[in-house]
């Protein structure tokens, strides 16, 4: 399939792209052009003000990271999702330098009687009164995952046994989606688990929280533009050809998705546009030496059992990532007619960008192996996914009292939205019609 134009599609929502959308994008690239349209002025930009958060990084080292990726960027949506209280905000004034001299280049809004705002306050008076056995649950899960696969693996080359391999790659990606519970958070050893996938906590901190997560299915988001040209989800004009065949070529993109991660990261070191090596990025290697030297297997076969498992991997995190939640013809994608191109309250775009599964939520299991909950959890990206199905009552209060509703589907549903996403080319002339969703037959 050929590159369908290096005309970048225009954004509904008035969002100016960025430069290099349809040009091999890689996060480094999307930092440096999303810099250039957030009119952040070099520095740090919360709603229409601008930070200089130097020293603060420098007197928290255990930030830094994050305030490094995000120097010279609109953090405005990250600002308010990460933090639940308001003493962060009392904190950030000590940082303030100006007002900014232009407009934000998103249209989303966090006003104090929005939606989203209303939504925060509630659920931040009901989270000190949950039990706090569900981030133990959580970790549990998580290391038995990382236990389990080792085992499946090292059984699979010494016993040359696929079917042994088919497990620990569908082990590894029950791994690494659960891992993605804490690469939301400040820094912790378990989302290092990510790393097996031979992708990095960086590299989805960049794509999945500051991208997908704050500007979910907009012309900003990369986890749309990085499966472009081959997957195009946004509703653009599209030859028949390029259409159909999307739906034999992504099986093949969900197979190599592991693969092309580290091999655009190597061709970025050579290229000498990423120098951030860090040992962590040695993770993914453990596995295969773990399995060499227990399995008694050649170093050739080793090899072989590994790369094969990393692709079930592969497709099983893709598969269900792309079927999860965001890509369905009555979700909304950037192109279709929005609810509001200036004054869009942020909770609100979640809603309209979001299809829960009946089927995983109210299982802990699910939720944490298939992104459940998936509404709440873009919300309240720093929730251990364990404590969302707690928040239901209240969520469900506040939506009934914005005259608003939480889109729940069946897994099936999804699937088939996600494929009739692709071949899909009119842009939806209507905004989403969240009402006629009833979230209380599933809840």
């Amino acid at each position: 399939m050929s590159p369908n134009s290096s005309i970048i599609p225009p954004s509904s929502l008035g969002i100016k792209p960025p430069r290099r959308r349809q040009q091999n994008q890689t996060v480094e690239m999307w930092l440096e052009d999303k810099a250039e349209t957030d009119n952040a002025e070099g520095l740090w930009r919360v709603h229409d003000d601008i930070y200089d958060l130097t020293d603060f990084v420098s007197k928290h080292p255990g930030g830094a990271e994050w305030l490094e990726l995000s120097k010279g960027l609109d953090i405005t949506e990250a600002f308010e999702v990460h933090h639940l209280t308001n003493r962060p905000a009392e904190v950030l004034k000590k940082y303030h330098v100006r007002m900014a001299k232009k407009k934000r280049n998103a249209p989303f809004t966090f006003k104090e009687d929005g939606f989203y705002k209303t939504l925060k306050r509630e659920i931040m008076s009901v989270l000190p009164t949950l039990p706090k056995q569900s981030a133990n649950t959580s970790n549990f899960f998580t290391d038995s995952f990382l236990v389990i696969m080792f085992f499946l693996a090292t059984l699979a080359a010494k016993y040359w046994n696929f079917f042994l391999g088919v497990l620990a790659g569908n082990f590894l990606a029950f791994l690494s989606i659960a891992a993605h519970n804490y690469f939301h958070k400040r820094d912790n050893f378990r989302m290092y688990y990510f790393n097996f996938s031979l992708q990095t906590v960086r590299e989805w901190r960049i794509s999945h929280v500051l991208s997908h997560h704050l500007h979910t299915n907009t012309i900003d988001d990369f986890e749309i533009s990085s499966w472009e040209p081959f997957l195009q989800y946004l509703p653009i004009e599209k030859s028949p050809f390029q259409r159909f065949g999307q739906w034999f070529i992504a099986p093949l993109m969900w197979m190599t998705g592991f693969h092309r991660a580290i091999i655009t990261r190597a061709k970025e070191y050579v290229k000498g546009r990423r120098n951030h090596v860090k040992t962590t990025d040695l993770v993914p290697f453990i596995l295969p030496l773990f399995m060499y030297i227990l399995s008694g297997e050649t170093l050739l076969n080793t090899l072989i059992m590994w790369n094969f498992i990393i692709i079930i991997g592969s497709t099983h995190l893709f598969f269900v990532g792309l079927h999860a939640a965001h890509h369905h013809p009555e979700i909304f994608h950037d192109g279709d007619h929005p609810r509001s191109k200036t004054d869009y309250d942020w909770g609100m775009s979640q809603l309209d960008a979001i299809m829960d599964r009946k089927e995983i939520t109210g299982s802990h299991f699910l939720v944490l192996t298939n992104f459940g909950d998936h509404a709440l959890h873009h919300m309240f990206p720093v929730l251990d996914h364990g404590t969302l199905e707690l928040l239901y009552p209240t969520f469900k209060r506040v939506m009934a009292q914005f005259d608003t509703n939480l889109r729940m589907a069946s897994q099936m549903e999804t699937i088939c939205g996600g494929f009739r996403q692709l071949v899909k080319v009119a842009p939806s002339q209507t905004v989403p019609d969240l009402k006629k969703w009833d979230v209380n037959k599933y809840k």
